[in-house]
C-alpha cells in the first residue's frame, strides 16, 4: 500500500512538469477550431481561457439586432402577399351577389398563399435542422473537454455520465429531426394547404395527428434527457465523492508525513481544474447560443410574421384562408421548436458538467 501511494505521489508530482497547463492537457484550443460558422458572426474572438461573460452581452446584440432587422425586412414581404391575397379574396366576396365566395376564387387564394408560403420552405427547413446538426457537431468537441476537466476536479463517474447522455440524446434529436419530425412538419404544410382547398374532415383529422406526433417526440425527448441526467447525477455524485474521500484517506494514512500535502496538492489541482471546468463552460454556452441564434432571429421573425398576418387575415377573409396561413405558422413554430430543444439540452448538459460537486 505504501508503495502505491509513494508511486501515486510521484505520478502526480511528475504531470505538471510534462503538461504546461491544463489548457494544454485539455487541449481547449479545439473549441476554437470546432466553433461552428454561424457562430462566428456573434461569438467574441477570443480563447476560451481568456473568455469573459461580461463582453458578452455589447458583442453580441449589435450583430443580432441587426440579423433582426434584416429578418423583418425580408418576412415584410411575405406578409404583404399574405394580407394581399386576403383583402382581395374578401372583396371579391363582396363583390359577389350570392354573398358567398365561389370555389374557383378561394382554391385560386389557397393556391397563392401556399406558393408563397413554400417557396423557401427548403431553406427553413434546412436552417433549422442545420443548427442542430452544427450543435450536436460542436459537442462532439465541447463536451470531452468539459467532461475531462470535471474527471480531474474529481467527478469521474458523473462526467462520464453526463457525457454518455448528452451524445446519446443529441444522437437520438439528430436522427428523429431528419427522419421524423422533419418529414413531418413538412407532411403538416402539405395537409395544411390540402384541408385549405377542399375542407375535408379526414385531412383536418390527419394535419393535428402529425403535428401532436411531433410536439410528443421533442417533448419526450427533452423530458427524456432531463429526467437521465437528474437521476444519473444524483447517484454518480454520490460515488464520486465517497471515491474521493476514500483516496485522500488511504494516501494520508499511507504517508503520514507527506500524505496530507500531497492530498491537499490534489485539492488544489483539483480546484485549478474547476476554475478552467468554469471558463470552459461559460464559452461553450456561448457558442452554443450564437449558434442557434441567427436560425431562432430568422425562424422566430417567419413565425410571427405567419401569426400577425393569419390574426390580420381573420379579420377580412374567408376563415379558410386565415386558419391555412395560422396552421403554415405552426409548421415554423415546430422548426422554430426543433432548434430550441437541442439548444435546451446542451445548456442543460453544459450546466450540469460545469455544477458538478465532488
Amino acid at each position: 500500500m505504501t508503495l502505491l501511494a509513494l508511486a501515486l505521489a510521484c505520478a502526480l508530482c511528475v504531470l505538471p512538469a510534462r503538461a504546461a497547463s491544463l489548457e494544454d492537457l485539455l487541449e481547449t484550443d479545439a473549441l476554437e477550431r470546432a466553433l461552428p460558422e454561424e457562430a462566428e458572426t456573434f461569438m467574441p474572438p477570443v480563447t476560451p481561457s481568456d473568455f469573459d461573460p461580461g463582453e458578452l452581452w455589447e458583442t453580441v446584440t449589435g450583430p443580432a439586432r441587426e440579423k433582426l432587422r434584416q429578418a423583418l425586412a425580408a418576412e415584410g414581404k411575405t406578409a404583404g402577399i399574405l394580407l394581399t391575397v386576403c383583402v382581395l379574396i374578401a372583396l371579391a366576396d363582396t363583390l359577389d351577389a350570392s354573398g358567398e365566395t365561389p370555389r374557383y376564387i378561394l382554391l385560386a387564394g389557397v393556391t397563392a398563399i401556399g406558393a408563397a408560403s413554400l417557396e423557401d420552405f427548403d431553406y427553413y427547413l434546412n436552417l433549422g435542422l442545420g443548427s442542430v446538426r452544427s450543435m450536436a457537431d460542436y459537442s462532439k468537441a465541447l463536451l470531452p473537454v468539459l467532461a475531462s476537466a470535471s474527471a480531474a476536479a474529481g467527478s469521474v463517474a458523473g462526467a462520464a455520465g453526463r457525457y454518455a447522455a448528452t451524445a446519446l440524446f443529441m444522437d437520438l434529436l439528430t436522427n428523429a429531426a431528419d427522419k421524423l419530425i422533419v418529414p413531418g412538419i413538412c407532411a403538416c404544410a402539405a395537409l395544411s394547404i390540402a384541408d385549405a382547398a377542399v375542407g375535408n374532415q379526414a385531412l383536418k383529422t390527419a394535419k393535428k395527428l402529425l403535428k401532436s406526433v411531433c410536439r410528443l417526440l421533442l417533448t419526450a425527448l427533452c423530458l427524456a434527457f432531463t429526467a437521465w441526467l437528474s437521476f444519473s447525477g444524483i447517484v454518480t455524485d454520490s460515488a464520486d465523492a465517497m471515491t474521493v474521500r476514500m483516496a485522500k484517506t488511504a494516501v494520508s494514512a499511507a504517508l503520514p508525513v507527506v500524505g496530507g500535502i500531497l492530498s491537499d496538492a490534489a485539492g488544489t489541482l483539483a480546484a485549478a481544474a474547476g476554475t478552467l471546468r468554469s471558463s470552459v463552460g461559460a464559452y461553450g454556452m456561448t457558442a452554443v447560443l450564437c449558434t442557434c441564434l441567427g436560425p431562432f432571429i430568422i425562424l422566430g421573425a417567419r413565425y410571427l410574421t405567419f401569426r400577425i398576418s393569419a390574426a390580420l387575415c381573420g379579420c377580412v377573409s374567408d376563415r379558410r384562408l386565415s386558419g391555412l396561413v395560422e396552421d403554415l405558422s405552426g409548421c415554423f413554430g415546430m422548426v422554430l421548436a426543433l432548434n430550441g430543444t437541442a439548444a435546451l439540452m446542451m445548456f442543460v448538459s453544459i450546466y450540469s458538467l460545469i455544477r458538478t460537486v465532488v
